[in-house]
């Protein structure tokens, strides 16, 4: 009998790092069912195209989701959805993939026999200390009413974790939140990342790349650009995109949302990227810069310290503040780094790489 393959996504909201770790999941298993809780119209229409074989399932709150626009109140599907994970079965799978960050998809039972292998992007924000779009909760007096409600939820998620048979972090910061809240190991294997790169001459502006979200921080290379006059390029959209709009001046330029091989243009082209993530789990943007020649400008927080070293293949900067950036950008300037050392510093983070790992960690 064929072995049959089920992989399970948190949710398909577009295509940030986790919907592109669960495409590459379908490049190796490319017949394998999908289970996730919604999934967008741009999607669903691109893996159609991508995967025919791979059949969509998704939960009761897929008829809340009918445009690619997500509102930020989908938020409250986090407290919900344990249950779906819960009662889906996925008994006649004998091998399990599950992409992990918010909404606890690795809580999924499975067979007997099965084999279960969850990647985590990271334990669930919004139940621990790291930054989250939805930090009104932890204030007063929501954190006291709240209070039994997240305890439950965290028992939920530390249970859960212990259903997989083998646990596998995106970075070595996520590694480090998997044993701090979870009290388990895990295996490093960090995303694929590959670009659309041809070489190409560098423009005199900088570039930001991001879900448009408070949790990125964008507000703070618009503030710093305009005040300084510096040319940047905004790539993304989202909840921030009116606010941002707001606060930018002449030389701001929005793009939104563009194909990679646009996207991949843009960011070939640029002076350097700069990153304002805040406690990012791993951070695949960054790498696509790097894969392309572009250095990084990036605040020192969560996986970034993965991928950039000071100096070599860009700048940090330690404090999330309108002068730290400043002068990083200012010392940024003054240094000469090539395009070569960019892309030899982020040779390992390839689609190869994460594919063997991945298959090594699967019982034959």
């Amino acid at each position: 009998m064929e072995r049959r393959v089920a992989v399970v996504s948190d949710v398909m909201m577009g295509y940030g790092g986790a919907e592109r770790v669960v495409e590459e999941l379908l490049n190796i298993f490319p017949s394998a069912d999908l289970y996730t809780l919604f999934i967008v119209p741009s999607a669903r229409e691109k893996l159609k195209e991508k995967y025919p074989k791979t059949v969509v399932h998704t939960s009761i709150f897929q008829a809340f989701i009918n445009k690619d626009e997500v509102s930020k109140y989908v938020s409250i599907i986090k407290f919900f959805s344990w249950i779906y994970w819960e009662i889906v079965d996925l008994k006649r799978y004998y091998l399990i993939i599950s992409s992990s960050h918010s909404f606890m998809s690795k809580n999924v039972k499975k067979g007997k026999n099965a084999f279960h292998l969850a990647y985590i992007h990271t334990p669930p924000r919004y139940l621990y200390k790291e930054f989250c779009e939805i930090g009104i909760i932890r204030s007063f007096p929501l954190n006291v009413i709240l209070w039994p409600i997240m305890e439950f939820l965290r028992w939920i998620d530390r249970r859960g974790s212990k259903k997989p048979n083998v646990l596998v972090a995106n970075s070595k910061n996520v590694q480090s939140r998997i044993r701090k809240y979870y009290e388990l190991e895990s295996v490093v294997i960090y995303p694929p990342v590959e670009v659309f790169s041809q070489e190409r001459l560098k423009g005199n502006y900088f570039v930001c790349l991001s879900r448009l979200v408070k949790q990125k921080g964008i507000d703070l290379a618009v503030k710093v650009c305009s005040k300084n006059n510096i040319p940047l390029v905004v790539i993304g959209d989202g909840d921030e995109m009116v606010n941002l709009r707001k606060i930018s001046g002449s030389t701001i330029k929005f793009v939104g949302n563009c194909e990679d091989i646009e996207k991949f243009k843009i960011l070939a082209e640029a002076k350097a990227l700069i990153y304002t993530s805040r406690e990012e789990d791993f951070g695949m943007v960054p790498v696509e810069a790097l894969k392309v020649g572009t250095p990084v400008i990036a605040y020192n927080s969560g996986g970034v310290g993965e991928t950039v070293v000071d100096g070599k293949n860009g700048v940090m900067f330690d404090d999330f503040s309108e002068i730290s950036l400043d002068r990083a950008i200012e010392r940024f300037n003054r240094l000469k780094i090539s395009v070569s050392m960019c892309k030899k510093s982020v040779k390992k983070f390839s689609t190869n790489i994460f594919r063997k790992k991945i298959m090594n960690l699967i019982p034959e």
